[in-house]
């Protein structure tokens, strides 16, 4: 049996997690000391290279850890920006990393007993997606949802006043030119939101 452990420095569970679903990575999340790692049972040293790969293309600049178990063999390899960057002796770095990080490789820890261990097939796309929001992106949604909700209560003010105003009542058109500026201007404010440039 195999088994890959990949070391991060993604700082809480979830993140990784998140991150590990949306790049179509299984296996289980788990908090190492100060870093998350994700582990996995029976894949080979090319499906932990894969993975190691795709996650270092998400932490971007920090370094990934890649330990690959197989016949009583251990590769190890630094991982940035989705390219392998060097081969580490399996000792030296299991050295400068909590013991939990040896004891799930070897497998005389199973991730279901660390505390904080997420497994990846629980977590679905939009859970996923949440997770991995930053608080500004989130502010931003939240802001473009408000504004959203402002351009659609000004279509029913605009279709209301106009069916008044077709009854003839004058005051009805002043409604509905009101209500065509506030959609206008909330549409713009969606578009300038979305396009990130407020």
């Amino acid at each position: 049996m195999s088994r890959t452990v990949v070391v991060t420095p993604f700082g809480r569970a979830d993140q990784l997690a998140a991150a590990c679903v949306l790049s179509g990575i299984g296996g289980d999340v788990v908090p190492v000391g100060d870093f998350t790692a994700i582990v996995a049972s029976g894949t080979d040293v090319e499906a932990g290279n894969a993975a190691a790969a795709k996650i270092s293309e998400l932490a971007r600049d920090h370094e990934v850890l890649l330990l690959v178990r197989s016949d009583e063999q251990i590769d190890a390899g630094h991982y940035r920006n989705g390219a392998r960057e060097a081969d580490v002796p399996a000792g030296l770095a299991l050295t400068n990393l909590p013991g939990e990080v040896e004891s799930l490789l070897l497998e005389a820890l199973d991730p279901a007993d660390v505390e904080g261990r997420i497994d990846t097939a629980s977590m679905s796309r939009m859970q996923a997606s949440a997770a991995a929001m930053t608080p500004a992106r989130a502010a931003l949604a939240r802001t473009a949802l408000l504004w959203m909700v402002v351009a659609l209560l000004a279509v029913i003010a605009v279709v209301a006043g106009a069916l008044v105003a077709l009854a003839g009542t004058g005051p009805a058109w002043f409604a509905v030119g009101l209500g065509a500026l506030v959609l206008g201007f909330s549409l713009f404010r969606v578009s300038r939101l979305l396009a990130g440039r407020a």
